[in-house]
């Protein structure tokens, strides 16, 4: 069963470029579920001409709710024009926000996209929370943050800086078995993840990295628990902003947060 459903409006690391699937990846599987011939690539372009206005979104919006029964809507934002792109999708009705901030990862992107475009993750945080309490969707539209975030000392802070919740990627591939050969659009990836050929897929334990990432998500919930009831909290949502402070002005400034020094940041 479907449990929700998403427009991918974005990518922190390739922010307007779509999806490029080479054609040596399209094979099997994806081939019949993408509806391909095997061996063409698989092309997904940023925009979609029947899908340009707010009315557009919000039509095709009720309609995925009409024959799911009601499941979550939500918008992926690569974070660039916040404000205007959560204002967007509110109109929608977004029921989520995944904002993907620049220092996340992707299988594969050019590197000017990857380095150079993207609010980074942390002041793009700030600024969502801020505009989600001005339009006063607090509590009625859930924000999840992504981009760079692996620790659970990361999640703790992004759930102290206001994010309802954490996606993780890179942290979570790892987990599985990822060496970060970063060659994951070659079809040539060591552990077996990120490929396509059978030789190599025999290399990764189904079983066995499930179990992995299971134990790595429990611990870093167990160590977030920890934090929590150091800070006095019983509940993992209830990080606030008075949790949290820095020693770099910047950061205050950026982030919104205090600054722990003497004086104005």
């Amino acid at each position: 069963r479907v449990q929700a459903f998403q427009f991918k409006g974005g990518q922190g690391a390739k922010t307007g470029t779509g999806g490029h699937l080479p054609g040596n990846k399209n094979t099997g599987k994806i081939s019949a579920v993408r509806g391909i011939p095997e061996g063409q690539p698989a092309v997904s372009p940023p925009t979609f001409s029947e899908l340009t206005s707010v009315k557009d979104f919000r039509r095709f919006s009720d309609r995925v709710r009409e024959l799911t029964g009601g499941i979550p809507i939500g918008f992926k934002l690569s974070a660039n024009h916040i404000e205007k792109d959560i204002g967007f999708a509110l109109e929608a009705g977004a029921d989520y926000i995944i904002l993907d901030g620049r220092g996340g990862g992707t299988g594969a992107a050019p590197e000017i996209f990857r380095d150079h475009i993207s609010v980074p993750t942390i002041p793009a945080l700030a600024r969502a929370r801020n505009f989600l309490d001005q339009q006063g969707a607090t509590g009625s539209v859930s924000l999840i943050i992504t981009g760079g975030l692996r620790l659970p000392m990361d999640f703790v802070k992004a759930l102290a800086m206001g994010a309802d919740a954490v996606a993780v990627s890179n942290s979570a591939l790892q987990a599985i078995g990822c060496v970060a050969a970063r060659m994951c659009n070659t079809n040539n990836c060591p552990a077996g993840i990120a490929t396509q050929k059978p030789e190599l897929r025999k290399r990764l334990n189904v079983e066995q990295s499930a179990g992995n990432l299971a134990r790595f998500l429990e611990a870093s919930v167990s160590l977030m628990q920890v934090m929590a009831r150091a800070c006095g909290h019983n509940n993992l949502h209830q990080f606030c902003n008075e949790d949290i402070a820095t020693w770099d002005r910047n950061m205050a400034l950026l982030a919104g947060i205090r600054y722990a020094g003497v004086g104005d940041p």
